[in-house]
């Protein structure tokens, strides 16, 4: 993941208070079980606070379901929505800011349009490689005594494809009803046809499934580099706690590789290894990629450095 848009959480004094939530749905209820386990940690009243008003305030963005809060300084230094929800939640307090779960969320999905459709009309979502809703539309009657008639269909179909061209999708995922989506399909000109996914039912979770390739296929570049980097022993693919960390106090890292968005429980000089190497790594414009299973990583950290 590029980290420009993070480098608001460098130099800013600490504490801070990190959370990582789903907010499809019961939010009050997870935010309240991450509020005692904070106050718990003796986190901050005031940081406590305003991450508070962040997540009570505002309604979540249609196609995003997981978000993101770094509190500190007396501010919201970060606050983002990501299509991919968390499996669990993060409540952190701690002297650094902790960004791991977000640089995880965030990675790139496949652009995409989402139509879902029944017989009495259709919803459209346009989605970026930031899994951000850029354009959202309905059409048909809504009505349940009434079905789309051919010039609704028609009009999905010009928004759909319309769509595809603007944001240069790589997805088109017809949803809803076997009826909806045959009309849709039939209706489409053939030359997007390659691109069309059909989901029975509601798309959501499939569609993150399907949009996740993007991320899948950057893991897999970033892994093969790695690998190739370190059969060429050219030097510039190290891992390792004390490797790593000196090559981002001597500025060399261009990718930052973790196993994980915990690595363990590891220390390094400053603190906990999962907030000192990221933030250093943010610090010095450094990539960071949460690579899994797919490598094996000494003390599970590694890094490809500059030449």
């Amino acid at each position: 993941m590029h980290t420009e848009s993070l480098h608001g959480v460098v130099g800013v004094e600490g504490p801070f208070v990190s959370v990582f939530l789903d907010v499809g749905e019961h939010v009050d209820l997870r935010w309240r079980a991450m509020r005692d386990q904070l106050q718990a940690q003796g986190a901050d009243a005031y940081l406590v606070a305003l991450a508070h008003n962040a997540i009570t305030s505002g309604e979540t963005p249609r196609g995003l379901a997981g978000r993101g809060l770094v509190v500190g300084g007396g501010r919201v230094l970060v606050d983002r929505y990501v299509p991919v929800p968390p499996a669990g939640y993060t409540a952190r307090y701690g002297p650094l800011p902790y960004v791991l779960p977000l640089i995880d969320l965030s990675e790139p999905l496949l652009p995409h349009v989402v139509v879902q459709v029944d017989e009495h009309g259709a919803d459209l979502r346009g989605v970026d490689p930031t899994g951000r809703p850029v354009a959202v539309a309905s059409v048909g009657a809504r009505r349940p005594d009434r079905l789309l008639d051919a010039t609704e269909v028609a009009d999905v179909t010009q928004e759909a494809t319309s769509l595809v061209d603007r944001l240069d999708a790589q997805l088109l995922v017809l949803a809803g009803s076997l009826s909806g989506r045959r009309s849709l399909r039939i209706a489409l000109p053939t030359r997007y046809h390659h691109l069309v996914v059909e989901v029975e039912g509601q798309a959501d979770q499939a569609v993150l499934h399907l949009a996740g390739r993007a991320n899948q296929d950057a893991r897999r570049a970033v892994v093969e580099r790695f690998r190739d980097e370190s059969a060429r022993l050219t030097g510039r693919a190290v891992h390792g706690l004390g490797a790593v960390t000196e090559a981002l106090e001597a500025g060399r890292v261009s990718t930052l590789l973790v196993t994980d968005t915990l690595v363990g429980s590891r220390e390094v000089e400053g603190g906990r290894a999962d907030e000192v190497l990221p933030l250093r790594a943010i610090a010095a414009g450094a990539e960071i990629a949460v690579v899994g299973g797919a490598i094996r990583l000494h003390e599970d950290v590694g890094a490809l450095l500059s030449g």
